[in-house]
């Protein structure tokens, strides 16, 4: 399980959820005007956090797996407004209303305090990567972007790390602020080079690459 949950509150969680609710692949989870407020927790799959910029361009905030959680609930959540959810592989989610949840700050207080850890933990991994690439050159900011979640969805193949998440040309650009005709042709050096592989629509990093 790729969770930084901790297994209490996962477990606490599965418990007190409503309901599994089954989503295809590329399904929108919920969106910045959704009226319908929840918390989840990921039973499989993955799923992204991304906002629309003024001029519609997608920047994607997060990836996360299974075990972890998000919200659009706004006390229970750090994301200013503006945030989608949407999955990226068929995910299976738990699902909380915003009742319940306030209700756990009565019944489980302890678990939501762990709660709202885990969520600044993942702001601030968000932001460490956003600091990291601030000022690179596209092609460092590729090599860190695959590091970063090859750390966190990584598996080891040989002399290779598969990155288990499935990444367009135009993922990888709403990732790190740039265009997806300049990632394409970074991305064909960088396996020119040697650095990562794609290998069945993943991404392999080869070992000693890693920059994060």
């Amino acid at each position: 399980m790729n969770s930084s949950t901790p297994l209490q509150s996962t477990a606490i969680l599965e418990e007190l959820s409503e309901r599994l609710v089954n989503y295809s692949k590329k399904e929108v989870i919920f969106q910045p005007f959704s009226l319908d407020k929840h918390l989840y927790m990921i039973h499989s799959g993955k799923i992204k956090l991304y906002k629309n910029s003024e001029d519609g361009r997608k920047t994607i905030l997060i990836v996360l797996g299974e075990g972890e959680i998000f919200s659009n609930i706004p006390s229970f959540s750090l994301d200013e407004e503006g945030v989608y959810a949407e999955t990226i592989d068929p995910t299976i989610l738990h699902v909380l209303s915003h009742k319940r949840v306030e209700s756990m700050k009565g019944t489980h207080s302890l678990t939501v305090t762990e709660l709202y850890s885990t969520l600044n933990q993942q702001m601030k991994m968000r932001n460490l990567f956003i600091e990291s690439i601030m000022y690179t050159p596209v092609k460092e900011r590729i090599l860190f972007l695959l590091s970063f979640l090859m750390k966190r969805f990584g598996e080891k193949q040989g002399n290779l790390i598969k990155i288990n998440v499935h990444l367009t040309h135009q993922d990888i650009a709403s990732f790190i602020g740039s265009t997806r005709e300049t990632v394409t042709s970074l991305t064909k050096e960088l396996i020119k080079e040697g650095y990562i592989q794609k290998i069945n629509r993943n991404y392999h990093m080869v070992k000693g690459t890693d920059l994060s």
